[in-house]
């Protein structure tokens, strides 16, 4: 528990969070510091301005009549010990003439005279005597002027409450300060925590599949944070890495189902050759069948490696600006004769004046391959067309439909996949990998490959037929 605790708090979570924590509780501080800043100057320069306005009485006072009205006028303003302000005027003999202060303060004053100091106000007995209140002591803040002839004048006023309050406020700075850090890292603490677990879900699923179990998920919120998006996207990569485990074992099976049946053929037409019962002719034919079949299966080893380079991103270099409708006019002159030999009908349309970037021969090599599996499977007396045009949204499509017997909807996704083929009897030739390797051809050049309903109708041995398109962005205008 104790490792645990000690590793969570190495955590980045954690440290970032107590990073904003004290950042904010510096920001916090700094803010008060200035409202307690103005707050304390406040509070000294009303106590100034009213120490300023009393000595400017006290000094008229002087001017009108001497010492004897300034003694008068103090004697005035602290009868019944009720004065506001605390004075007192000394003799230059150093005794105390009038007053509520008993000595002045021995505080060196600054360049304008002022003073602050702490005192202790007397009180009056009950035979007029002056007594200590036994109160603590209070800060007072005044003036000490020298006046002619050796006197001195004490002008103050009693800032205790003012100072008190001023006290008050930087120890609650203090106060809301520490409690801001602490509540900053409490709050921390709870957020990183709920951070951390999430995060360890995370990795508890990493873990598992690092065992070899690719069925547990990463859970979600579904509230669209950058861990919901983190599990989502780790979701769909073990997705995928399930899907390719799933092909992989499944790749084998079909390629021994797939290589067995040429194979079988060859070993059987090598046997009969060797038969010494056998003509030339006869062994000459069964060697040229069983070159057919060698044939066939390098058409499969080679398709698997063009795959292979395909989805590694290999063909990349090779991307340029090209004329689609020279490969439409090319695949339509090639298969036209072919349809015509196989008792079909073939139509071409195709626009002119577009331009895309991608690879000619792997261009030409798709679109050939989805032609091949239309005549293949379009039943005689059917008809194949291809187009090439511009797309509503911007883009440049191939299409090939026919009118033969389709796929079915639940079937279309899983035929882009290698080794696939919905003729389980394998009763027409094929290796399976030809609409995956359009499918990763497309891929390749950012496109879309999409399979839907042909424009044939159900009867007389013919489907509703297929459509398969092959849409690809535009090229960008070279005048920039």
């Amino acid at each position: 528990m104790q490792a645990r605790g000690a590793a969570f708090l190495r955590t980045t979570a954690f440290r970032q969070t107590l990073l904003s924590a004290a950042l904010f509780a510096l920001a916090s501080f700094v803010t008060l510091g200035f409202v307690y800043a103005a707050s304390a100057g406040m509070v000294l320069r009303r106590a100034d301005a009213a120490i300023n306005e009393e000595v400017a009485e006290l000094d008229a006072s002087f001017q009108a009549g001497g010492i004897r009205t300034v003694n008068r006028y103090i004697l005035e303003r602290t009868v019944g010990g009720g004065a506001d302000y605390l004075y007192l005027l000394v003799h230059p003999s150093g005794r105390s003439l009038s007053g509520n202060l008993t000595y002045l303060p021995d505080v060196q004053p600054d360049d304008e005279g002022r003073v602050q100091f702490t005192y202790r106000r007397p009180a009056a007995g009950e035979s007029g005597n002056e007594v200590d209140d036994g109160k603590d002591d209070r800060t007072a803040r005044g003036r000490i002027i020298d006046l002619p002839s050796g006197y001195r004048l004490y002008v103050g006023l009693d800032v205790d409450e003012e100072t008190r309050l001023v006290s008050r406020m930087l120890n609650t700075i203090l106060a809301a300060s520490a409690l801001a850090l602490a509540l900053g890292v409490a709050a921390g603490i709870f957020v990183s925590r709920r951070f951390v677990r999430r995060l360890d879900r995370i990795n508890t699923v990493a873990r598992r599949v690092k065992a070899g179990d690719l069925q547990p998920r990463a859970p979600r919120n579904f509230t669209g944070d950058e861990l919901d998006e983190l599990s989502e996207n780790f979701n769909n990569m073990l997705d995928r890495v399930e899907a390719l485990m799933h092909r992989m074992r499944h790749t084998g099976d079909s390629i021994a189902h797939d290589l067995r049946t040429p194979l079988t053929r060859m070993r059987n037409r090598l046997d009969e050759a060797l038969r010494e019962d056998g003509d030339r002719a006869s062994r000459e034919q069964a060697l040229e069948r069983a070159v057919a079949d060698t044939d066939e299966l390098l058409g499969i080893f080679n398709a698997i490696l063009s795959l292979s380079r395909l989805e590694a991103g290999e063909s990349r270099a090779t991307i340029q600006r090209l004329d689609p409708a020279d490969i439409a006019g090319d695949l339509a002159e090639l298969y036209e004769p072919v349809c015509e030999d196989d008792g079909l009908s073939f139509n071409s349309e195709i626009q002119s004046g577009l331009t895309l970037l991608g690879d000619r021969g792997l261009l030409s090599q798709a679109l050939a391959n989805i032609l091949d599996n239309a005549v293949k499977y379009t039943p005689s007396g059917g008809a194949v067309t291809l187009r090439l045009r511009e797309t509503g949204e911007g883009m440049i499509e191939f299409s090939v439909t026919d009118t033969g017997p389709g796929i079915p909807d639940t079937d279309r996704e899983r035929v882009t996949q290698r080794f696939v083929r919905l003729d389980n009897s394998r009763t027409k030739p094929g290796s399976g990998l030809g609409l995956s390797l359009v499918q990763a051809i497309v891929d390749v050049h950012n496109g879309r490959f999409e399979l839907g309903e042909g424009p044939g109708v159900v009867a007389d041995g013919h489907g509703a037929g297929l459509r398969a398109s092959l849409c690809f962005p535009k090229a960008p205008s070279d005048k920039a």
